[in-house]
């Protein structure tokens, strides 16, 4: 049998070492690299659009993700009396940074046509022009003609009238019957969410007796 030194032990120790090295080098290098995963951002819970035109309160409103143009137009507090909405596609899914457009109506549809009734005592009344024939549109007198009076309506009344919702409604007969009736239309501008420019818009269909 062969002796062995220990400085002969300690090199084939450390050739040993060196050789283990070596082919975990080799097996580490030759492992498939992992795979990359790309994270895709999540789209935003919230938008932001900005509504302009025939809308009761223009301005920037906060949306959830996935709105429609309805939902902005409702957000501004609904659309004015001269608001065309048949223009727009209320439909439409809004985007982050959408700019919504309300349009006014163009031209004021065509009056009734009027009918040539026999005055008294046989002569034929005069013949209206269709043109200068006053229409019982709903932007004068209220719908066909009728007014809401703000002391004694109900909030489905005013749930009637644009820009004035369900809880615009119920504030205004809060108020009413916090502090008594209204002496003025002008009162009006004490409950919360009614402007000036609201206010203007609805006087034309607003009583008070």
């Amino acid at each position: 049998m062969v002796a062995i030194s220990r400085a002969e032990q300690i090199a084939l120790a450390a050739f040993g070492a060196a050789l283990l090295a070596a082919i975990f080098a080799i097996v580490v290098y030759q492992r498939a690299p992992e795979p990359v995963v790309v994270a895709t951002p999540a789209a935003p819970a919230t938008i932001k659009v900005h509504v302009v035109g025939e809308v009761v309160w223009p301005g920037q409103y906060l949306l959830r993700a996935g709105a429609h143009v309805q939902d902005a137009i409702l957000a501004a507090h609904g659309p004015t009396l001269i608001a065309d909405l048949n223009r727009i596609n209320l439909a439409a899914v809004l985007r982050d940074g959408d700019r919504v457009i309300v349009p006014r109506i163009i031209q004021p549809p065509y009056p009734f046509p009027t009918v040539n009734r026999p005055a008294p005592g046989g002569a034929a009344a005069p013949r209206t022009h269709p043109r200068t024939a006053k229409s019982p549109s709903k932007t004068e007198g209220g719908e066909h003609g009728r007014t809401v009076n703000v002391n004694t309506a109900t909030a489905e009344d005013l749930e009637r009238l644009p820009g004035i919702g369900p809880v615009l409604a119920r504030r205004i007969i809060a108020h009413r019957d916090q502090q008594g009736l209204f002496r003025r239309l002008d009162d009006l501008l004490q409950v919360q969410g009614v402007g000036r420019r609201l206010l203007r818009r609805l006087e034309p269909v607003l009583r008070l007796d």
